[in-house]
């Protein structure tokens, strides 16, 4: 699922909830004599820590701070809050050595520099021991971005032309695990309507299709396998997913297309202190393509939308060394192509990017991790905070 080009932060907000993980169970809990900040502190290495707090507030109310480091917006904050809900009395218990998040409700918004906004939520579920899974939500988002043009226009002075784009947009999802598989299998229903609009002080001819509000309805499959020894930040594993949506006016939509992704990660583990990972992603599309929908390439140090096709495809790989049990160093570089059609990808333009970064384990536990990237793209070096992985 990719609607960064309508709301970017949106993806911020439900991330969250996609957290059912397999990790190893913990009995050790803070002293009860430490008072309310001990659940801050691992009583096994005496440093901070966020597992305590987060486990034992499993059931009930969380609010969770939002920070947007996306150059194409100006960054932003914002505040969500999550509900943990208990689960059923009848429902067995996790098998051993699993955790499983329990079903989660959200809602929240954000605002970032240049005034974009959205406001959003909705719930993640889950039965049967993680074999069936559903997460659905609904926003209303307010974005301004730039676009830079594609091959049916003529050049855009100044390389680019502001937008503002503005809706609905909900995205349904249910997956099932057959037997004790590690894939999952589902479908997917999107749904959004977006009204756009152009500052056309720049010179170029009016484009078609815009200045109205518009539907875009698709129906979808979906194939994911996971593998990971944590799905916040993992270190070990292998993740897949394979996508397939048609967009068609038979189901409501007012732009007929196609849309298949891929998404490959791996993970790997040297001796107790070198990791390394890399990921393959893409997108190819067919069709009549709304320009903000449309793939482009993306890396951190370059801005969404800047570099748009119908098909793309990025690899990135990342080396990390543990300094300490709680504090690592990365470093990271990738490239991308966006070309008019899957074909074209081998002659298209090489963009690429590289950074820097680092890691400290705020959630022991559940092996969450948090952190800062700094990347260089093509234009511009860009400062990104990160909660769990940034992929």
């Amino acid at each position: 699922m990719n609607l960064r080009q309508l709301a970017l932060a949106v993806t911020l907000l439900i991330n969250g909830p996609l957290l059912a993980q397999e990790s190893e169970p913990d009995s050790t809990t803070p002293e009860d004599e430490g008072g309310f900040w001990s659940q801050f502190i691992d009583p096994d290495d005496g440093k901070l820590d966020m597992s305590h707090w987060l486990i034992d507030n499993a059931y009930g109310f969380l609010p969770v701070p939002i920070i947007i480091s996306e150059p194409a917006v100006d960054d932003g904050l914002g505040l969500a809050a999550l509900f943990f809900h208990a689960p059923d009395a009848d429902d067995p218990p996790p098998a051993e050595g699993k955790f499983i998040l329990p079903d989660v409700s959200f809602a929240g918004g954000a605002v970032t520099g240049n005034s974009s906004w959205f406001l959003g939520g909705g719930h993640f579920a889950n039965w049967k021991q993680d074999s069936r899974r559903y997460i659905g939500w609904v926003g209303f988002a307010d974005i301004n971005l730039d676009f830079y043009g594609n091959d049916d226009l003529p050049p855009i002075p100044g390389g680019s032309i502001g937008f503002n784009a503005k809706g609905l947009i909900t995205n349904h999802r249910f997956l099932f695990r057959p037997g004790k598989s590690r894939w999952f299998f589902g479908g997917e229903y999107r749904y959004l309507t977006t009204d756009v609009e152009f500052d056309l002080n720049t010179g170029i001819p009016p484009i078609d299709n815009l200045g109205r509000e518009d539907t875009v309805s698709g129906l979808g499959v979906v194939a994911q396998f996971e593998d990971l020894d944590s799905k916040f930040s993992p270190g070990r594993g292998l993740e897949a997913e394979f996508s397939y949506r048609v967009n068609h006016d038979t189901i409501g939509s007012d732009y007929d297309f196609e849309e298949f992704t891929w998404k490959l990660r791996q993970y790997f583990r040297f001796g107790d202190k070198t990791s390394l990972s890399w990921r393959f992603d893409g997108v190819n599309t067919s069709g009549d393509v709304p320009f903000y929908l449309a793939p482009f390439v993306d890396l951190q140090g370059i801005p969404a939308m800047r570099y748009q096709g119908s098909t793309t495809a990025t690899a990135e790989i990342r080396g990390g060394y543990d300094f300490t049990p709680r504090w690592s160093g990365l470093v990271f570089a990738g490239a991308g192509r966006a070309a008019d059609s899957f074909g074209d990808l081998g002659s298209a333009s090489t963009r690429s990017a590289y950074g820097a970064g680092f890691r400290y384990l705020i959630a022991r536990l559940m092996g969450m991790k948090v952190g800062i990237d700094v990347a260089r793209g093509p234009e511009e070096t860009v400062v990104y905070l990160v909660t769990g992985s940034s992929w």
